[in-house]
């Protein structure tokens, strides 16, 4: 995977591996969409854990009980309680919203990132950052429509979703000053299967046989979402490769409609565009280093 597109350049490169990540985040939310009628929340994020945890394991033995050495370890309980909560409103927004929608509003993550780092990480700010962000709030606005239609919970939970994964990144801000990538995955893995597994033995249904495929998918696919978006980031700058994170909403609508028969209307679409555009506007805005 990692050569996948060893022979491209990176102008080309970084847009596919971002591609190649949305349709990896998307297709965990279908898998999670299809089990989400037979099987709890809770158990489909311990099923996750699980899987990540097969992946792990041969990197732990390879490297040695060494890359458990840590002296953040608190930091690393944050990010993962961080982590499974995150999951949890995941599966649980996209099992009860369209798939499309919950992908339009999850762009508000990075701007709930760059709110984390202002506020606990004390990084400054200036007028056009905040004026991105209030425009990213007025795309959200034109989503939920608030006193025209319900703000149901998978809308409360997407929006969740996206604070928790901000909180996660400002984690791994700390973490990675002192931890290597190797001691951050292995401590969230480990520590996501102990935080899952009480809440998953309460609501505990025996899996099928016939469901194995997408149980492994959810975890495979999740996977995947986390490793392109990495190396996207790594081969190409944000400013190339960021605009085709949109591609992400562009799939989550055609499978949402493929296997579900869902459709998107034109608020959500517009609404997405607009938080989009702030987001990326203050991704390149930051990477500049302006305010």
């Amino acid at each position: 995977m990692k050569n996948l597109f060893a022979d491209v350049p990176p102008v080309i490169a970084g847009p596919a591996w971002m591609i190649l990540a949305g349709l990896g985040y998307t297709l965990t939310s279908v898998c999670t969409r299809e089990l989400s009628s037979d099987y709890s929340t809770a158990q489909l994020a311990f099923m996750r854990a699980v899987i990540a945890l097969g992946f792990v394991v041969p990197l732990i033995l390879r490297n040695g009980i060494s890359v458990m050495k840590t002296g953040v370890f608190p930091l690393h309980l944050l990010r993962s309680f961080f982590t499974y909560g995150g999951m949890m409103c995941w599966f649980y927004a996209v099992s009860v919203i369209p798939i499309s929608d919950y992908t339009a509003m999850l762009y508000f993550q990075p701007i709930f990132t760059i709110l984390f780092a202002m506020f606990i990480l004390r990084e400054k700010a200036g007028p056009r950052t905040w004026a991105a962000v209030g425009v990213a709030f007025v795309g959200a606005l034109i989503i939920l429509r608030p006193g025209f239609q319900d703000i149901s919970l998978g809308m409360i939970a997407t929006i969740s979703t996206a604070v928790l994964f901000a909180g996660v990144n400002t984690c791994m801000k700390f973490l990675s000053r002192t931890e290597s990538a190797a001691v951050m995955v292995a401590y969230v893995s480990i520590l996501m299967l102990v935080l899952s597994a009480v809440p998953a033995w309460f609501y505990w249904t025996d899996p099928v046989l016939a469901d194995t495929p997408l149980i492994l998918g959810i975890g495979i696919f999740a996977l995947l979402g986390q490793y392109a978006i990495t190396r996207s980031i790594a081969v190409a700058d944000a400013r190339v490769v960021q605009p085709f994170d949109f591609a992400r909403l562009i799939t989550a609508a055609l499978l949402g409609w493929l296997v579900f028969g869902e459709t998107s209307d034109a608020y959500t679409w517009a609404g997405a565009l607009v938080i989009f555009g702030a987001s990326y506007y203050v991704i390149v805005f930051e990477r500049k280093g302006g305010h």
